[in-house]
């Protein structure tokens, strides 16, 4: 059965009703905080640094709650859209492709923030600034939120975000049009959503290959978590080793040679990875070979 055969399925919910219920959940969130500080609350309790992994954890777990109270509306079966693990997954294959992505999105950020430092250095400079944990200067509870941002990266957002761009997206954009088409566009939307748009847009498309060629959602999450649980580790290491120092463009700037050749070195070996997993036009969804084999066993 390919996409545009089984477009009954996946027709809905769509994605514009997704972008309401994010918009309601932004408003319901706003009023309650509007609430609060009207009974009282101070207003530099919503502006400390914790209310971002509060939110985001509303915002992206309230969109996946309500795309699976859809998908049960619609007998669509979860354990299906997430598949199993591979029987004999290449494990050091998936460490080395994971390692490209690295490679590739640190080199990525270098070439494209640098050149982006000379036509808005402050953007820039800000963004330079912004780390992922926080001292006690810099949020009234420095362990609740290293804490939360370290689940946030770590469990919640490989989850949540390979549920929502390869889980929901693919296969609606995919029954709209057609799997290429859903990979790619997931992954823009991906990147654009994540600041780094050219190394996180390289990223989601790995991701959703890995999905369509494994029709395992477990394979990309768990790669997604362990990049994120790396980039968190770094930063732990950086701090613990009194290493707190934030580069400065100037920094940036001459590092961008360095970052062409980090570039240069993943390019070769992802776009062969994405040539042979590249799917046809006609390809079935993961949740559908998921089905398929399932029903193939039962028979058996």
């Amino acid at each position: 059965m390919t996409a545009s055969s089984s477009s009954s399925r996946f027709a809905s919910p769509k994605c514009r009703q997704l972008l309401a219920i994010i918009a309601l959940l932004w408003l319901g969130l706003t009023l309650v905080v509007g609430a609060a500080v009207a009974i009282g609350v101070p207003e530099a309790a919503f502006a400390d640094p914790l209310i971002s992994p509060i939110f985001y954890l509303i915002l992206f777990g309230g969109c996946s709650l309500w795309v699976l109270w859809q998908y049960r509306r619609r007998a669509i079966n979860l354990p299906t859209l997430l598949g199993t693990w591979p029987q004999h997954p290449k494990l050091p294959s998936l460490v080395g492709l994971w390692g490209l992505l690295f490679i590739f999105s640190l080199g990525s950020f270098q070439i494209s923030y640098g050149l982006l430092s000379y036509q808005f250095p402050d953007f820039v400079n800000i963004t330079l600034q912004d780390s992922l944990f926080l001292g006690a200067d810099e949020t009234a509870i420095p362990w609740l939120y290293n804490l939360s941002m370290m689940f946030v990266l770590v469990i919640a957002a490989p989850i949540l975000e390979e549920f929502l761009f390869r889980g929901f997206l693919l296969h609606r954009w995919g029954t709209r049009w057609n799997l290429p088409v859903a990979v790619l566009l997931s992954s823009i939307l991906f990147g654009i959503l994540h600041g780094n748009i050219i190394g996180l847009t390289m990223f989601g498309l790995v991701m959703a290959l890995l999905y369509c060629y494994t029709s395992s959602l477990w394979v990309a999450i768990a790669v997604h978590a362990l990049n994120n649980a790396i980039a968190a580790s770094l930063e732990v290491i950086t701090r613990l080793t009194g290493n707190t120092e934030s580069a400065s463009l100037t920094d940036l700037r001459s590092s961008i040679w360095f970052g062409a050749i980090l570039v240069g070195i993943s390019v070769p070996f992802l776009f062969k990875f994405i040539r042979r997993h590249w799917p046809p036009k006609p390809a079935t969804l993961p949740y559908f070979v998921n089905r398929d084999a399932r029903r193939g066993s039962r028979k058996k």
